[in-house]
């Protein structure tokens, strides 16, 4: 069954106040969550901006014409391909989420749980068991917990792992994983550990033993079974960074392997009181940073009522979801599945981590990211990168004669011929010869027979 879907794009030029409005018919399904609009995406950066709202209208660009977009009964997410770099930061600079599919392209190594038994089955992992009507925590091998994770019987409930490996690295312990999933992930500049727009790559590496100043952001993989109980497979919550999550495992192939809600950072405030006013809620604690909820069907619909609508994303194998940083998001697991995700602090979402930030703090948590750290050796370090490629870029404007005679020019000996020569066409030094001649004080030079007729060939020298 399918229905007539439209969607309008309203230019409105900031100069004169007209407003043009090109509409696209689409054909879409009942559920229409993956539409891929190609008439956005092919178009200039300017109009290549996708967000599906119900009623409000928000201001794209404050260029020369700005870009309105009225949509109806549901909010959509953006859809890219890798590559489309230009149309990813367009979407970004909103702080929108967005899907960006094919990364299973480029995606070597084996990922399925078969190939994790064979190499890591005897390690010992932490198992989260729903099988007994409540959450627990067992200790197990990690053969043990996959010998569970294939298994089809709906009857015993959901297990999974989070954050593995827990505490150490993942470079070191899935090194030949981490090289594939660094080669493979979107939008490299803002998702690898050295990506120049991550502002995390931009803390020094200290020497051993000194503690390292960068913050676990990742990767870390994260593998759960079907949500049977419908209590989600990761609760409602929100992270200080920018976060992507590739799905590289799903059991049951092409058909979607999780569904992700996804709500926009000025969502939170309304989306927190709705909380607090169901059953069981506190005026004084975060619901949403306790982790302990998850929206059903049912709460969404009442929230719709509000005015909150969150994007709903049906994530197959092979796509990573980009989430902005300070967006309350929560997973449901339609099939047994391993993903893989890593945290990035990006300039576009610096205002949200650093809110996100001072919120831990006042809920007397630990500051895990030092943000404050971070920016500063950010903004140093860019500061270096930028002053050398101005040199380096002027640096190639000049001839090689050029470039020669300017290389010479910082030489000891050039800085004393240069020294030597502005004393002659000031006419000659009157003074005495030996109150004159100056010589290096450094030890090494006390043989030395050089003389120096200014001070600051000394310097120089030395």
């Amino acid at each position: 069954m399918s229905h007539q879907f439209s969607i309008d794009f309203r230019m409105i030029s900031t100069q004169e106040g007209n407003a043009s409005i090109v509409r696209f018919p689409t054909d879409c399904p009942s559920t229409p969550y993956p539409l891929i609009y190609r008439e956005v995406f092919n178009a200039p950066p300017q109009s290549a901006i996708i967000n599906e709202l119900r009623v409000r209208r928000i201001a794209v660009f404050g260029a020369t014409s700005r870009l309105l977009i009225d949509t109806d009964t549901y909010r959509a997410i953006p859809r890219i391909s890798r590559g489309q770099d230009r149309v990813f930061r367009a979407l970004w600079s909103l702080q929108y989420p967005v899907v960006v599919h094919g990364v299973d392209d480029g995606l070597q190594a084996r990922w399925s749980p078969e190939a994790f038994t064979t190499s890591h089955g005897n390690e010992d992992v932490l198992m989260i068991d729903s099988r007994s009507g409540v959450m627990e925590w067992k200790k197990v091998k990690a053969s043990e917990f996959f010998s569970e994770f294939i298994r089809t019987d709906i009857v015993r409930g959901s297990v999974k792992l989070k954050d593995w490996p827990p505490s150490a690295s993942f470079l070191e312990e899935f090194k030949y994983h981490y090289d594939a999933f660094m080669s493979a992930v979107p939008m490299p500049s803002y998702t690898r550990d050295n990506g120049f727009r991550n502002l995390a790559a931009h803390l020094p590496d200290l020497p051993k033993p000194h503690r390292s100043l960068k913050p676990d952001l990742g990767p870390k993989m994260y593998l759960a079974t079907r949500d049977i109980d419908g209590l989600g497979s990761t609760a409602l919550h929100l992270d200080v960074t920018s976060a992507v999550n590739v799905l590289v495992y799903a059991s049951d192939g092409d058909p979607p392997g999780s569904v992700w809600h996804i709500f926009l950072a000025s969502d939170l405030e309304r989306l927190r009181g709705y909380l607090r006013s169901l059953p069981g809620g506190q005026a004084h604690t975060d619901p949403i940073q306790a982790q302990t909820t998850y929206l059903t069907p049912g709460m969404l619909r009442e929230l719709r009522l509000l005015g909150v609508k969150p994007f709903e994303v049906h994530q197959r194998y092979g796509e990573a979801i980009f989430i902005p940083a300070g967006c309350a998001h929560q997973v449901s697991n339609t099939s047994a599945c391993i993903k893989i995700a890593c945290d990035f602090l990006c300039v576009e979402g610096i205002y949200h981590s650093a809110r996100v930030s001072e919120e831990i703090f006042r809920g007397q948590q630990e500051d895990l990211l030092g943000l404050e750290s971070m920016l500063w050796h950010a903004w140093v370090s860019l500061r270096r990168i930028s002053q050398i490629s101005v040199a380096l870029s002027t640096q190639e404007t000049k001839t090689r004669k050029e470039r020669k005679r300017h290389n010479q020019r910082h030489t000891v000996r050039g800085q004393d011929d240069l020294a030597r020569r502005k004393q002659e066409r000031r006419g000659g030094d009157n003074t005495n010869e030996t109150d004159a001649t100056l010589h290096c004080p450094d030890p090494a030079c006390a043989t030395s027979v050089r003389k120096f007729r200014v001070l600051d060939g000394v310097f120089n020298h030395l």
